[in-house]
């Protein structure tokens, strides 16, 4: 029984068409919906950049107060960015329990927020952002369909994807 969905979102292209997917299993199912979006850590360039140019104390300031606002700002942002998408959605969204933001690595945050809210199901799409034709499914989609106890629903999300099998695609 899916009762409880968490459906991992890089708000993307994609968003509205995967809104419908999530939409039609929430209804099918009478489950609620927790819509989770990760932001991952500082890159080893950001941290370079960070290091070589702003001074020290710059930096604690930077870690105790700006941080912080910078998370309330980007959750602010993709909560506009979603109720965009949900405005755009033509059913009805009584489904909808929750959105969180979240900082980490993106598979183990999904992991750790779907065992936190219980869910019975992750919905997320196959690729985020850009993708490439001979990657089948991207990273995160890998290591969670990998590592998680629980079904995966994974929605297509490649622009590259064609239905020709065989020896033209070198299977």
């Amino acid at each position: 029984m899916v009762n409880t969905i968490l459906y991992a979102t890089d708000l993307g292209l994609y968003g509205p068409y995967m809104l419908e997917h999530v939409g039609d299993l929430a209804r099918s199912h009478n489950a609620k919906v927790y819509v989770l979006h990760v932001i991952e850590p500082l890159g080893v360039f950001a941290d370079a950049v960070l290091e070589t140019f702003v001074p020290e104390s710059s930096k604690e300031d930077l870690r105790d107060h700006g941080l912080n606002e910078v998370m309330t700002a980007i959750r602010a942002k993709v909560r506009a960015v979603f109720d965009q998408d949900l405005n755009d959605y033509e059913g009805e969204t009584g489904w909808l329990k929750d959105v969180h933001v979240i900082g980490g690595i993106p598979a183990e945050v999904i992991l750790t927020d779907a065992e936190a809210i219980r869910a019975d199901l992750i919905v997320m799409g196959s690729h985020g952002g850009a993708s490439d034709a001979a990657t089948p499914i991207g990273s995160v989609a890998a290591k969670v369909l990998q590592l998680s106890p629980i079904p995966v629903y994974l929605i297509p999300t490649s622009t590259n994807r064609s239905m020709n099998f065989g020896m033209a695609s070198g299977l």
